[in-house]
């Protein structure tokens, strides 16, 4: 006689009977949020990856994506202090969204005059994959 879902004696298949190992696992505990620091390494690894950096490009990639992650960590604590009780309305939220773009692009800006056409390019065309920025949520 055949078994339904499978291998695990008819209890939700393969060994997921009733108390399977799954349930007997630890609640994950929270990540903590990565410091500007860590964003900005992270940013400038992703982007050596993509586009082959030259070392003083690494530097002048991760010293901009320092100043930014710095701006943006400023941004939210201050506006954090202020919403600390409420939540912002949806023109503070616009307002938000529109800062952070144009900073986004300053710095594109900035990264147009370091990379080589060629690498702007690539860039252009990955940076929605960008770990930790605005345009990977767009």
């Amino acid at each position: 006689m055949a078994q339904y879902g499978g291998y695990g004696g008819g209890y939700g298949g393969y060994g997921r009977g009733y108390g399977s190992r799954s349930m007997n696992q630890l609640p994950s505990t929270p990540k903590k949020p990565l410091t500007p620091d860590q964003i900005a390494e992270e940013q400038t690894k992703w982007l050596d990856k993509k586009v082959k950096l030259t070392e003083d490009q690494s530097i002048s990639i991760e010293t901009l994506n320092l100043d930014h992650a710095l701006k943006l960590s400023d941004y939210q604590e201050a506006f954090m202090k202020i919403h600390a009780n409420s939540r912002p309305s949806p023109q503070e939220i616009q307002q938000i969204r529109e800062t952070v773009d144009k900073w986004q692009t300053e710095k594109d800006e900035k990264f147009k005059g370091i990379l080589t056409p060629e690498q702007w390019e690539i860039y252009e065309k990955k940076k929605k994959g960008m770990p930790y920025t605005q345009t990977a949520k767009n």
